[in-house]
């Protein structure tokens, strides 16, 4: 059994690893950095550590929508290496999932791969973070 946090983008449900999360910061004021892709929004100013923040809608292909109320910003922790923060639309709850909560299938967007788990109803697709930080996404 490994723990996930489940959130939302748009109408999907999306899990993450809860190792790789540091912590969940509210939407907060973001600089940004001038020559980079759209979906890197800027820096923010976390306690005094700068961290990228990266939209994890856009970089996935997700269609574009105005942050709401509950936006939030995942900071997650890459091996120790270094920290970068991910925009998603809503946090929803975390969870344990087996190894047969998690099926061998997969999805594809945006050259993305992810794969499906079910968890009460609730198709999640589970999130590479490796792949998300990076893979390149599709030109568009």
């Amino acid at each position: 059994m490994e723990q996930y946090l489940i959130f939302r983008l748009a109408d999907e449900y999306y899990g993450l690893l809860v190792s790789f999360i540091e912590n969940i910061e509210k939407m907060m004021p973001i600089t940004r950095v001038p020559n980079t892709k759209e979906y890197i929004k800027g820096v923010i100013n976390l306690r005094g550590e700068i961290v990228p923040v990266i939209d994890l809608r856009e970089k996935i292909g997700v269609p574009k929508e105005e942050f709401g109320d509950e936006t939030r910003i995942l900071i997650v922790n890459w091996k120790n290496e270094f920290k970068v923060g991910l925009i998603i639309d809503e946090v929803l709850d975390v969870v344990y999932l087996s190894k047969e909560d998690v099926d061998s299938a997969t999805k594809d967007r945006n050259e993305f791969s992810f794969t499906i788990a079910k968890y009460n109803n609730m198709l999640i697709n589970i999130i590479n973070l490796e792949d998300v930080l990076f893979k390149k996404a599709e030109e568009g």
